[in-house]
């Protein structure tokens, strides 16, 4: 029920942090003539403040650049938003228990896990992550580094750098599963700017029944400076120490307007194929 609660909060923030008119890239200034270009258009049609269409549709009289970018694959803001944590390590505590007696405390494990993210068009991001789980307590470490088609038309090469650090403590760790609620700092490093903030994580793994998989899922929020919302949930194929893990990844970032006043944003949503080791 906790993590339900813990869910449902954090995708009321994304809406909410999500609601404010935002243009172009995150974390990259406004060329002159766009913000000007953009106040003569709201002046001759008076008739609304923000011209945005929702994610993935254009309507006939927008922009040719939507206020929000998206890997093109029509995602809501009701969609549902994860971003998976570590490899489970329960597999590791097999052995049956005798009935009435006390299952064993499964020993702090290192995993280990490279990920590659598709954006569709947009672009895409390769991501590394180290955690230790202890019986309650722990730590994860990430980096994800973005690669995107420039927004101004041209074949240059925009690269973003997000970072993040947390310690993670399990209300719920047993050998069919683990709950944990994550605390710790986070960095987006833009083109024209970096930004450094608090973050808040949740992050759930548990066995489908007797087979090799898992279910996983991970949200991740940071609220300011910048607005970050990353998620993402899949399945976790385990091959002893070895696990193949497979699903779908969101992500959102705004700049809160930081850099000239105009705020800057996008919407990434795509698959994501991982590779990791625990031990």
């Amino acid at each position: 029920m906790g993590f339900w609660k813990t869910l449902c909060a954090a995708l009321a923030v994304a809406v909410l942090l999500g609601s404010a008119p935002a243009e172009a890239r995150f974390g990259k200034r406004s060329k002159p003539n766009t913000s000007d270009s953009k106040d003569s258009d709201d002046k001759d049609d008076g008739r609304k403040e923000h011209h945005a269409t929702p994610v993935g549709r254009r309507a006939s009289d927008a922009p040719v650049r939507s206020s929000v970018r998206s890997s093109g694959i029509g995602v809501g803001w009701f969609d549902v938003l994860f971003i998976s944590g570590p490899s489970s390590y329960h597999r590791r505590a097999r052995a049956e228990v005798p009935r009435g007696a006390r299952a064993p405390r499964p020993a702090p494990l290192v995993h280990l896990n490279v990920q590659g993210d598709s954006f569709g068009d947009t672009g895409g991001a390769l991501d590394l992550f180290m955690a230790l789980d202890g019986q309650r307590w722990g730590m994860d470490a990430r980096v994800s580094g973005i690669a995107l088609n420039a927004d101004d038309g041209s074949d240059d090469t925009d690269r973003l750098t997000l970072l993040d650090a947390h310690l993670t403590l399990s209300p719920w760790s047993t050998e069919r599963g683990r709950f944990r609620m994550e605390a710790g700092i986070a960095s987006a490093h833009a083109p024209d700017a970096i930004f450094v903030g608090p973050s808040l994580a949740a992050s759930l793994e548990a066995c489908i029944g007797p087979s090799p998989f898992d279910v996983e899922a991970r949200i991740q929020v940071v609220p300011f400076p910048h607005r970050q919302v990353d998620m993402q949930a899949g399945l976790a194929l385990h091959l002893g120490a070895l696990n193949l893990r497979g699903g779908w990844r969101t992500l959102y970032l705004n700049d809160g307007g930081h850099l000239d006043g105009v705020e800057h944003a996008d919407l990434f949503s795509g698959p994501y194929l991982g590779l990791g080791l625990s031990f």
